[in-house]
């Protein structure tokens, strides 16, 4: 349930970055990867049985993602992804085999 609520966010947020990138500045990739760090271990510190917390804490970090996506910052989504992915498979690898 949850992976699949997950892929059909990141299928939403690629769909919706496909038009035109912006240049982003290094200081808001930087930005975006300490968020993505933050989000991921608050997905990580939530409680792995409690799937409505868990659910809560992925949309919010896709909340946090959106914001790049919207702004039409394509560096920025990406550097957000690759440091949540990233920071997941470190930290908690099952529960990232689970969600990604």
């Amino acid at each position: 349930m949850i992976r699949l609520i997950f892929l059909l966010l990141v299928a939403a947020a690629v769909m919706s970055c496909g038009g035109g990138s912006k240049a982003s500045a290094p200081t808001r990739a930087a930005e975006a990867r300490t968020r993505a760090t933050e989000a991921a271990l608050r997905l990580i510190a939530t409680s792995h049985t409690d799937t409505m917390a868990m659910q809560h804490s992925i949309l919010d970090a896709k909340a946090i993602q959106s914001e790049y996506i919207m702004a039409g910052d394509t560096a920025a989504v990406r550097a957000f992804d690759e440091a949540f992915r990233s920071k997941l498979r470190t930290d908690d690898p099952e529960l990232a085999s689970a969600v990604l």
